[in-house]
């Protein structure tokens, strides 16, 4: 009887918590944000090194990074839908949106690029690493904004 009592009155709820509307977003973004710069880091280190294994390891963190993002995006989206009721999208919000989509695509075009690279048997050449450059940028100015919009960080 006291094991019931203990169980209702706990204050954590797991349905709830899973359930919200806007909580999966906060946990889901940050794994093509962490594929990616393990992509761009084992990247580096293939060049450095000379090892062809850290290439691929590269590629794959690359791939992973790929197929999350549309989850990243979609619960960024619900979590506007559903915590914002879909207002109308206007500062920080709409800059984050912004810069959130051409992460996304310049993640997307990377893996295509790096696809056919390594269908060729070639390596990455200059362009493809100033993309690369471009792409941690992008996703270093979305994530501040993520942060400041989720109250993480202060403007």
């Amino acid at each position: 009887m006291n094991f019931l009592l203990l169980a209702s009155s706990n204050p954590f709820d797991l349905k709830a918590a899973l359930l919200a509307g806007h909580a999966q977003h906060p946990v889901i973004v940050h794994f093509p944000i962490a594929l990616f710069i393990a992509s761009v880091v084992f990247d580096i280190l293939a060049i450095w090194r000379k090892e062809p294994i850290l290439a691929a390891v590269g590629y794959f963190n690359l791939v992973g990074a790929a197929i999350t993002v549309p989850l990243a995006i979609a619960t960024g989206l619900g979590a506007w839908q559903w915590q914002l009721e879909g207002a109308t999208l206007k500062g920080n919000l709409r800059l984050h949106l912004i810069c959130a989509l051409t992460s996304a695509a310049l993640i997307i075009t990377l893996c295509w690029k790096r696809s056919r690279i390594r269908a060729k048997g070639e390596s990455p050449g200059a362009s493809y690493f100033v993309v690369m450059a471009l792409g941690l940028m992008m996703i270093a100015l979305t994530g501040h904004l993520g942060g400041i919009l989720s109250g993480v960080e202060t403007p």
